[in-house]
């Protein structure tokens, strides 16, 4: 009778542990079939149910280094099954003297002791491994000489040893490995922009697309360097620019209408070209496309294991006339990769989208891309908002806990919708650079302490090196809110015009370039009229440029400025008795030659309102 039961017991124990365990991996792969066979076509929903159960339990593929999640998961199917051991122990009547129910026990104990602790340092060092990950491709570089060691990297420096000399002259001596270089600041020589990220945007997305369907892409506006021609030296006197860079962004479809092609922006007039897919190059899909339209569900069947963010896709028209050019939109894409108990994010090449004569898009992955092969980015931005992010743990958990070390973008007014990964070309190597300055991480100072740049022109063989480059205490002080109160006190004293900083305002957005100089954007009407140039000392004289001739502040004229007028005790006066001699014209009826690109500029503007006023009405 006993034994009888005992096997009963035996019976239904099995049947139920069976159904503990088995239930959610049926679970899953129900899903996973629902997903790719009844929802075929929908490539978004299968791959990001694959890349969800590899975050979540398998980011190495298999039980081998899994998730947190899994050995929790076991833990509680071990839990079950001790209970379903119990049960059957009570109902056969075996006792703990049992040899076979001690060593049962023994186990079940031991393994869900196991998977609780395996959880556990999971989950203690889940952020710190993705801090270890990108740790390995920084380098904080800290100027040689100088009063002493700057306090934002000490609680690094403080706790190292020495390097190699070669790469690293200081290791830190933490678990996530800290490099530090010690090296000179380089001067960041890079090409100055002519105009701000707001007014690119606004440009781009009012005078951008000619088919009803058609809108901006969110997030694709890319800056491409030294794209444009330049026909002089601003500020030279020969009314010219230097070689700027233009501003595109990709057209794109909604719903049925697929993607109409790529707006170029040169940054200083105020007519927005494009090229189009059409002809032999036709596109018939859309980032925004639904059903068969869809690019994101093809890119995602095609592709299921590279990612991407909206701030990674850019475009650009292959040709030396824009309105005939092709157009090619680029995606710098990433991959999720393994390491350690948890997934990361890694560059994965780029994606380089064209069009072919079916309409059908024509899809190519470039695992590398070398300087020159295309003319943005090919490193995704959004690793790079990443590795800035994960410089915090270069002193370990300690000094990023407890002494807040590490560096955040600035939160600076001016700066506020476009606080960094400034896409830069450099005066000195020709190569792209994203750059971003950076102040104390857990801090309300707004001081600039580092400047992280790293190369964007260049993908492959993992994460590019992330040089942090930090200040040291006795370099001048740097603020970008206290830069654009002077850009705004300097533009008031030269054109007698009172702006604002920030969202709303007209002073948008301040950038670095050169040797400690700062450029910030004055935008009326949505439009970059001009710049200032500023240095971090205040040492070198304002450079305000004119982009478009005189100031004009929304809704009013263009302001005349002041005149030379001639000094009274300096000038000789006639003798009553002799013939008044006319004095020499000065202003707008003197020489022209004698006058200032800006006096010219405000005379012309002044005789044209006067010409307009003697029209007659109605005309």
């Amino acid at each position: 009778m006993t034994s009888a039961r005992g096997r009963r017991a035996a019976r239904d124990a099995l049947i139920g542990v069976a159904v503990w365990w088995l239930w959610m991996p049926l679970l899953a792969v129900l899903t996973r079939v629902v997903k790719h066979f009844l929802f075929g076509g929908f490539g978004q929903q299968d791959q990001s149910y694959l890349l969800l159960v590899e975050r979540l339990f398998f980011p190495r593929g298999g039980p081998l280094d899994a998730a947190p999640l899994f050995w929790f998961w076991l833990a509680i199917g071990l839990g079950g099954t001790g209970v379903a051991l119990g049960y059957v122990v009570e109902e056969s009547g075996a006792g703990l003297r049992d040899w076979w129910v001690r060593l049962a026990t023994a186990a079940v104990v031991l393994a869900v002791l196991g998977s609780l602790v395996r959880a556990g340092t999971g989950l203690w060092d889940d952020d710190k491994d993705a801090g270890r990950f990108y740790a390995r491709s920084t380098v904080l570089d800290v100027p040689a000489g100088g009063a002493a060691t700057p306090r934002s990297v000490l609680p690094v420096t403080e706790h190292s040893r020495p390097g190699d000399g070669a790469r690293c002259d200081l290791v830190g001596t933490s678990d996530v490995p800290a490099c530090v270089k010690t090296a000179p600041m380089p001067d960041f020589d890079f090409e100055a922009r002519t105009a701000s990220y707001a007014a690119a945007t606004k440009a781009l997305t009012d005078s951008a697309g000619l088919t009803s369907g058609v809108h901006l892409l969110n997030h694709s506006l890319h800056y491409l360097p030294g794209a444009a021609a330049g026909d002089g030296a601003a500020g030279d006197g020969s009314g010219g620019r230097p070689a700027a860079g233009v501003w595109t962004a990709v057209l794109d479809g909604s719903g049925e209408q697929p993607m109409e092609g790529v707006a170029v922006w040169d940054g200083g007039s105020n007519s927005v070209t494009s090229c189009a897919f059409g002809g032999d190059h036709a596109f018939d899909r859309a980032f925004g496309g639904t059903g068969a339209v869809s690019l994101r569900n093809l890119l995602a069947e095609r592709f299921p294991d590279l990612v991407y963010s909206d701030q990674d896709i850019w475009g650009y028209c292959d040709g030396p006339d824009v309105r005939t050019a092709r157009p090619v939109v680029v995606i710098s894409v990433a991959r999720q990769t393994g390491w350690k108990q948890r997934t990361v994010l890694a560059p994965a090449g780029v994606l380089v989208l064209k069009g072919s004569a079916d309409g059908r898009p024509d899809l190519v992955h470039r695992p590398t891309a070398a300087p020159g092969d295309l003319p943005g980015a090919v490193y995704p931005a959004s690793v790079v908002r990443s590795q800035i992010h994960e410089v915090q743990w270069l002193g370990g958990r300690g000094a990023k806990d407890d002494r807040g070390f590490g560096y955040d973008h600035t939160s600076a007014a001016a700066n506020a919708t476009n606080p960094g990964e400034f896409l830069l070309r450099s005066k000195a190597d020709g190569h792209l650079y994203y750059v971003t300055p950076l102040v104390p991480r857990d801090s309300s100072s707004q001081l600039v302490v580092a400047f992280a740049v790293l190369q964007a022109d260049r993908v492959g063989d993992g994460l590019n090196d992330l040089h942090v480059y930090v200040r040291a205490d006795d370099a001048p002080s740097v603020n970008l809110d206290v830069l654009a109160g002077r850009m705004v006190s300097y533009l008031a004293q030269q054109t007698s015009i009172s702006i604002s900083a920030g969202e709303g305002g007209a002073l948008q957005e301040i950038i670095p370039f050169g040797r400690d100089m700062w450029r910030g954007f004055v935008d009326f009407n949505g439009q970059t009229q001009d710049y200032i140039d500023l240095s971090g000392d205040a040492t070198v004289t304002p450079n305000l440029v004119s982009l478009k001739g005189a100031i004009t502040p929304p809704g009013a004229q263009p302001q005349p400025q002041p005149q030379p007028q001639p000094d009274p005790a300096a000038t000789p006066t006639a003798p009553p008795t002799a013939p008044a001699t006319a004095p020499a014209a000065s202003g707008c009826g003197g020489d022209p030659a004698q006058l200032s690109d800006r006096q010219l500029a405000d005379c012309i503007a002044e005789l044209s309102r006067t010409l307009q006023g003697r029209l007659p009405a109605g005309g």
